[in-house]
């Protein structure tokens, strides 16, 4: 089992801002250096809705603007299905609202092998978008090739707000993934890219939220806390 321990969320920007940037041009966020923290910590983070903290002096309009930038840049497509509040401990997978073409619960299987029960909620911003982490935590699983079912996908262990959540991004680009087992990862930061691996009936991201060990909607959930 983990050893787990508890990191205040102040405790956590204050590592993240001091990091160095990832060479990626379409990464928006540092990768952190994991030299100073055992890879078995599980970070905890305090959702606070409504409370947005600044970072590095810029402002939320500020941030939120240059994020839109960054991601007219790298060829998002983009929608109004939500907007990403980039100061928050809990963030949408992408930095700006993009294409949702289908969401959680009972569905009619829209191919061979698809589950009929959405667990999840599928963005569709284009192969390649980088995918980023909804919250900080500790990456479980890098599954790098493609056995069918979610394909290539990560999934991210979190404690927030005291609870055990761990969200779930399937179908991602074959070689993509940028993090590994044990890594600590922020929010924002980016852990692989859109693709069309497992059972999918175009590019997109699988997006699944367990609270608890319970799939619950993910667009209903990041809504309430970012």
């Amino acid at each position: 089992m983990r050893a787990l321990m508890a990191l205040s969320f102040s405790a956590l920007l204050v590592a993240a801002t001091s990091l160095s940037a990832t060479n990626s041009s379409l990464s928006f966020a540092s990768t952190p250096s994991v030299t100073e923290l055992q890879p078995q910590e599980l970070l905890t983070v305090a959702a606070a809705p409504g409370q947005p903290i600044s970072r590095d002096g810029y402002s939320v309009t500020e941030a939120k603007v240059i994020a839109e930038k960054k991601a007219a840049v790298a060829g998002y497509r983009t929608a109004d299905t939500f907007t990403n509040n980039p100061t928050s401990a809990v963030q949408w997978p992408f930095p700006v609202g993009v294409p949702i073409s289908d969401g959680f619960g009972p569905r009619v299987a829209p191919t061979a092998g698809a589950s009929s029960n959405h667990k999840g909620v599928d963005f569709t911003p284009g192969q390649g978008t980088p995918v980023n982490a909804v919250a900080a935590g500790v990456v479980r699983l890098v599954q790098e090739t493609d056995q069918g079912g979610l394909g290539v996908y990560v999934v991210i262990d979190h404690v927030i707000d005291g609870v055990n959540v761990s969200s779930w991004y399937g179908h991602m680009l074959t070689g993509s993934p940028v993090v590994t087992e044990g890594q600590l990862v922020v929010a924002g930061q980016q852990i692989g890219a859109v693709g069309n691996t497992g059972v999918s009936t175009g590019a997109h991201t699988h997006l699944e939220i367990h609270v608890e060990d319970t799939p619950v909607d993910p667009f209903a959930w990041i809504s309430a806390r970012n």
